[in-house]
């Protein structure tokens, strides 16, 4: 009877080590080929995560970089309409002269005249052979308040030409019948037009 209860406990602890051994394989088994595989692609996806938002922010800044360069090439260019000048065909020295005129009348200038002075050839680098890029000298001479030598360089900017300031000289009249206030000044430009070539 003994030796029967002992062979019962051995068959008893076989089939216990059995079982264990086959629930030991089939966590080993579910580990290798279910949880493994799943944490290396919930490894991978967080990998991936974390690089799509580090691509995000560089787009984003990106993107803000380049609204930023896109307002700056807006302002520049506004600027370089603001600059730009029709070239004109043709000197217009009766037009340049009446743009340039002063009311001498309301005490802001005393005297005011306008030379202009002989056109003068402007060396381009490239030379057309229909016609020649010309610059026309102007001198401005007047006696009055320093806002009359403002006005006067105000009208040049604003004109529809493109005119370039050469010299600006400003003195006080020493003579004791100048009136106190008054300066000389004398304003030296020119403007640049086009001339049909008589070749």
């Amino acid at each position: 009877m003994t030796t029967k209860i002992r062979e019962i406990e051995r068959s008893v602890r076989r089939r216990m080590q059995l079982a264990f051994m086959v629930i030991l394989s089939m966590v080993v088994l579910t580990g290798m080929f279910v949880i493994h595989p799943e944490h290396s692609r919930a490894s991978d996806a967080h990998s991936e995560i974390r690089r799509l938002r580090h691509e995000s922010g560089s787009i984003v800044a990106t993107e803000s970089r380049l609204e930023m360069l896109e307002s700056e090439l807006a302002r520049r260019l506004s600027i370089e309409q603001d600059q730009l000048r029709d070239i004109p065909r043709g000197s217009d020295e009766s037009g340049i002269a009446d743009a340039l005129a002063l009311n001498v009348d309301d005490g802001v200038a005393s005297s005011w005249s306008v030379r202009m002075l002989d056109p003068e050839l402007v060396t381009a680098g490239e030379e057309s052979e229909s016609v020649e890029w010309m610059s026309l000298p102007v001198i401005i001479d007047m006696q009055g308040r320093f806002n009359a030598v403002i006005e006067a360089l105000r009208r040049v900017e604003d004109s529809d030409r493109l005119v370039r300031v050469r010299m600006l000289r400003v003195v006080r009249p020493r003579n004791a019948g100048a009136e106190k206030g008054m300066i000389d000044a004398s304003l030296e430009l020119d403007t640049v037009y086009l001339r049909e070539n008589e070749r």
